[in-house]
Formats: C-alpha cells, sequence, structure tokens
C-alpha cells in the first residue's frame, strides 16, 4: 500500500505542478487587463494552494474513524456547509459572476460553498450507509434518508443556479448508495424523480437549453424541437453563440497539434477563449504542449482512479471502503466531465479540472479528497501490520 500512497503522492504533486505552469500562461493575458499583474491569479492559488497543503496534511494525519465515532462533528460540519449554501441567496453577502450567485464574500477572498457541498455529501454518505449497516435494503433508511440528504443539498444548488455542482454531488451520492447496497428499484425510483425535477429546471432556463441544443446533431435537435416548443430555435446565430468556447477550445488543439506551440505562445488565451484559466485550461494547455500533454494528464488522472480502487478495495472497514470510493469517484467524475466538454464530448457546462484549474475552494476540496485517500490507505497498513501480528501470535500459541 506505501508504494500505492508514493503513486497517488507523486501523482497529485505532478498535477498541481502542472496546474501551476499552466495558470502562469492562460491568465497572463486577463491578470493584466483586470488588475495590471500578469501574475495575480498565480500569487493567489499559490496561496490557495499553502492553505490546501495545511489541509491535506491535517486530513491524512487525523482517524477518518472520528467522523463515524462523533456524529455531531459530522452533523456540524453538513450543518455548516447548509447555511453556507443558505447565505449564498442572502443580498450583500452573495457574489454574482456570470449569472450565477455561488460565492460568499469573505473579506478579501470569496468562497464557493457549492464546492464544499461535494466532499461533505461523500462524508456525510459514507457515515450514515456505514452507521445503518445491513438496513441498507430498507426503503426508509436505505433509501429515502439518504436521497434527502442530497435533495436539501442539490435543491439549494439549484437555487444558485450551479447545475454543473448538482449533478457531481447527486451523481456521487446515487452510485455510493449502489455500492453501499441500496435496492435498484428503490434507487431508480428516487432517480427518476430526481431527474424529472432537474429536467424540468432546465427546459425552463433558456440559457442552458441552448448550448444543449447547439451540442446535439442536426436530426437529433430537430426532432426534439418538434416536441419541445420550448427548446431554443436553431438558427445560425444562436448556435454560433452557444457554441462560442467550444468552437475556440477546439481551435486552440488544432493550434497546438501533436506537439504544441510552446510555453506562453497560446493565441486562444488574448481573450478568445473565455474561462481560460478556470474550466478551459485543459485547451490552453493543449494548444501549447500538444497532445502529449493532452494524454499525459488523461493518464494522470487515470493514475489517480487506479491508486483510488486499490485503496477502496483493500480498505479495513466498511466507512474506510465507502470514503475512499467516494472521494476516488469525486476527482474523477470532475476531470472527466471537464476533459469531455472541453473537448466537445459533452455539453458546455461550467466545471473545473481538479487540482489543475484555478479557484481556492475547489483546490482545497481536491486536497480534501486526496487527503482522505491518504487516510484511508495508512490504515491498510495499520490493519495489515495488526493481522501479521494477530498470526505470528496464533502460531506461537499452537506451537
Amino acid at each position: 500500500m506505501r508504494k500505492t500512497l508514493t503513486t497517488l503522492a507523486l501523482t497529485v504533486v505532478m498535477l498541481l505542478g502542472l496546474g501551476i505552469v499552466l495558470l502562469a500562461t492562460a491568465s497572463a493575458v486577463r491578470a493584466q487587463g483586470l488588475y495590471a499583474d500578469p501574475h495575480f491569479f498565480v500569487k493567489r492559488q499559490l496561496l490557495w494552494l499553502s492553505f490546501s497543503a495545511v489541509v491535506v496534511f491535517t486530513v491524512s494525519r487525523f482517524d477518518y474513524h472520528w467522523w463515524k465515532e462523533t456524529p455531531l462533528f459530522t452533523v456540524g460540519f453538513f450543518l455548516i456547509v447548509l447555511i453556507a449554501l443558505l447565505l449564498v441567496i442572502c443580498p450583500g453577502i452573495r457574489f454574482k459572476v456570470n449569472g450565477s450567485y455561488r460565492w460568499l464574500n469573505l473579506g478579501p477572498l470569496r468562497m464557493q460553498p457549492s464546492e464544499v457541498a461535494k466532499v461533505v455529501c461523500v462524508v456525510a454518505m459514507g457515515v450514515w450507509m456505514d452507521r445503518i449497516g445491513w438496513r441498507v435494503r430498507q426503503f426508509w433508511k436505505g433509501a429515502v434518508f439518504p436521497a434527502a440528504g442530497l435533495g436539501v443539498i442539490a435543491g439549494l444548488l439549484v437555487l444558485e443556479p450551479d447545475f454543473g455542482s448538482t449533478m457531481v454531488v447527486c451523481f456521487a451520492g446515487g452510485v455510493m448508495m449502489f455500492v453501499a447496497g441500496t435496492r435498484i428499484p428503490y434507487l431508480l425510483l428516487l432517480g427518476g424523480i430526481g431527474i424529472t425535477g432537474v429536467g424540468a429546471m432546465l427546459l425552463t432556463n433558456a440559457n442552458r437549453m441552448r448550448r444543449i441544443s447547439a451540442w446535439l446533431p442536426d436530426w437529433l435537435r430537430q426532432l426534439l424541437e418538434t416536441w419541445l416548443p420550448s427548446l431554443p430555435s436553431h438558427t445560425e446565430e444562436v448556435t454560433s453563440s452557444a457554441n462560442y468556447q467550444l468552437e475556440q477550445a477546439i481551435l486552440a488543439f488544432k493550434n497546438g497539434g501533436p506537439w504544441g506551440v510552446g510555453f506562453n505562445q497560446s493565441i486562444q488565451k488574448y481573450n478568445y477563449l473565455p474561462e481560460a484559466h478556470t474550466d478551459f485550461i485543459f485547451a490552453i494547455g493543449g494548444e501549447e504542449f500538444g497532445v502529449v500533454f493532452s494524454i499525459g494528464v488523461v493518464l494522470a488522472y487515470a493514475v489517480v482512479l487506479v491508486c483510488g480502487i486499490l485503496i477502496t478495495m483493500r480498505a479495513p472497514d466498511r466507512l474506510g471502503r465507502m470514503l475512499a470510493f467516494g472521494m476516488t469517484l469525486l476527482l474523477v467524475f470532475q476531470a472527466v466531465f471537464n476533459i469531455g466538454v472541453v473537448t466537445g464530448c459533452l455539453p458546455t457546462k461550467g466545471l473545473a479540472l481538479p487540482l489543475i484549474s484555478y479557484g481556492g475552494t475547489n483546490l482545497i476540496t481536491a486536497l480534501f479528497a486526496v487527503g482522505t485517500l491518504i487516510n484511508v490507505g495508512k490504515h491498510v497498513d495499520v490493519f495489515d501490520e495488526r493481522m501479521h501480528t494477530q498470526v505470528v501470535r496464533n502460531a506461537v500459541k499452537e506451537v
């Protein structure tokens, strides 16, 4: 397990270092225009990275069984996030960016409660499923209660609105319920209710429906237009506007080719590609470092996935397995979705690339997930040592 933890740690450090390098080049133009300092975003990210280092060190050191043995600690953590999500709705405290209220002003810093909500949901779901044990097969304790907790968080996220985080929370929670043993009919019932509700809200949101409509193939879009009169009509102007980010991202990859145009030589970062230092930073990396970079990043996340699975399989107890699986799912799912959006495989939706994109709260929560994986992995070694000692003692007694 030590080799697995070492591999995981080195991969995470590599992704963090790559993120700083990409941020230095991708954010320079925007930082210069907004703050007259090309290194403004890099400096802030390094500050957040120092906070994150404290978080990952702390989370990896304390005993993860505290989450279960101290219910007030877990419940308090959950309630704090709920309050933060409620404060996002309050005028004067919330902060609006791109039409959504997702940030809280905390003096010179801004916090995004939806990012914290993701790890809180994984922790709460893992603790609950471990505590109820075999009762996970029951309708109320194994399905309704955990789904209700997810529903509260998801409902507050939709009000911001933040459909990306809502999707991550619901997907991670639903898969964890499936892995824990919740009956499939219950999951299908509750999942259908949730999908219907979110789908109804999407249909009333013209901006997001426009993005989805522009991403769909022509034949499918025309078919949906006959069924859904509320779907934005397919015009060249609407499609071009909705697909602008994707078109610029694809152009960045084309410019980069196999080997890239070179460090700090990106053209798309000159205000052609919006959110070049956050959601679409992967495209800037592909432009400057080519296909080699893109494949390398995908392989790095694959390594994180394999390490997470190994830690999950060897976790000494049910709680450790649930936490390790949930945190792995959280990291890898967001990475896959971000890369899918940037490459045009999925409709455009703002979701950061973990450990690489600019964003303090996202960085802290990503390293919180990594710290949890390391924590569970350390207990694997402790458990193995105890089992080995017990086997030796039993052998001595027999002799």
